[in-house]
């Protein structure tokens, strides 16, 4: 992954699909997260330009429209603070003309464009409220940096320990797997996983190498910032790049689901195609029409022969497996009960 030299630059197929992810999250995060909270915070650590060499919008005005084009923005009352961060100079400067195209915004937002680095700047900011003792209003973060040198494992814990805060981290493993054997970027990959246990992926090539690291990083953001639910999302596309991943990190289900269903959202009609590996022996492709085969062998080991309720099926569907509990119904018990392979023993529950 080359960081570009210019202002703006042409948009790639994974990029698409990260802004596609994104907004869709954020369409259910805004109007959820503001009914018991005054203020949020939405935080864009490596910013940009705010567009792209064609016109279309980056990931800062993806946020804001996310409010303003919402269906449900008039029931939408709490404080808005967006927080862009973004080190060249030039590019603030034409984030700040990219923002200011959306004309006056309302009362309830706020848009706080930084220059600097993100490690630096956030870092202050949570010194800052470490040290008043404060709490952080709810917090969403989009971490996507070029390459892999530039968002720790420790401030990303930092922020993670505050109640209600999100992260969504873009991690390139292509790119690092290539330059894996270079001593001149040891102490970065140490930096980024928050241990030197990648090492251990210098042992094996090719796709073992990528389960190696996948694996790492994801427990390190699960044990390290000491979240509840972790999952990643590898983007295939038409080109011959695999092994980009997204990985959301929560304390909450409720989180959980709205970025799953962002997933299975997502429009496959440029090519993109998305396969959840948080659970590499439960592989799926988002499609249209899901195949939910996986799922019923998967729900065949966990319960096997035993009785187990509704609930309990979709609790496992949306923790353990790449599907959502809107699969668990018709599209897999009903079946699994057409064939024989399942029977009901109560209709209480159902």
């Amino acid at each position: 992954m080359v960081r570009p030299q210019e202002v703006v630059w042409s948009i790639e197929e994974h990029t698409r699909a990260k802004h596609r992810i994104l907004r869709g999250y954020l369409d259910a995060w805004l109007p959820i997260m503001s009914v018991r909270n005054g203020r949020l915070v939405y935080i864009d650590g490596f910013a940009g330009p705010g567009v792209y060499a064609g016109g279309e919008p980056g990931s800062p005005i993806i946020a804001l429209n996310a409010y303003l084009q919402h269906h449900y923005r008039g029931h939408i009352k709490a404080e808005l603070v967006y927080v862009f961060i973004e080190e060249n100079g030039r590019r603030v400067a034409r984030l700040r003309d990219e923002v200011a195209k959306l004309g006056p915004l309302p009362e309830q937002v706020k848009v706080d464009i930084k220059h600097g680095a993100y490690e630096e700047i956030f870092s202050r900011t949570l010194d800052d409220i470490e040290a008043r003792g404060a709490r952080l209003a709810p917090t969403f973060a989009f971490i996507d940096p070029f390459g892999y040198k530039a968002a720790s494992m420790k401030l990303s814990g930092r922020f993670l320990q505050f109640a209600r805060c999100e992260v969504l981290i873009y991690v390139p493993f292509p790119f690092i797997m290539r330059f894996i054997s270079e001593p001149v970027i040891e102490s970065a990959l140490t930096t980024l996983f928050g241990t030197d246990e990648w090492k251990a992926a210098r042992a094996v090539t090719g796709p073992a190498r990528l389960l190696v690291l996948h694996d790492l990083f994801q427990r390190q953001l699960k044990d390290e910032c000491k979240l509840d639910h972790v999952r990643s999302f590898q983007m295939v596309t038409q080109r011959p790049h695999t092994g980009y991943h997204l990985f959301f990190g929560t304390k909450h289900r409720v989180g959980l689901e709205k970025m799953k269903e962002a997933m299975w959202r997502t429009d496959p009609a440029e090519g993109q195609r998305f396969v959840d590996l948080t659970n590499s022996a439960q592989q799926t492709l988002f499609q249209p029409t899901p195949d939910t085969g996986v799922l019923r062998n998967a729900m065949m080991k966990r319960f096997g022969d035993a009785v187990f309720s509704i609930e309990e099926a979709d609790e496992f569907t949306l923790i353990e497996t790449a599907y959502l509990p809107a699969h668990v119904r018709k599209r897999t018990l009903w079946p699994a009960e057409q064939d024989g392979h399942l029977t009901i023993v109560s209709t209480s529950v159902v």
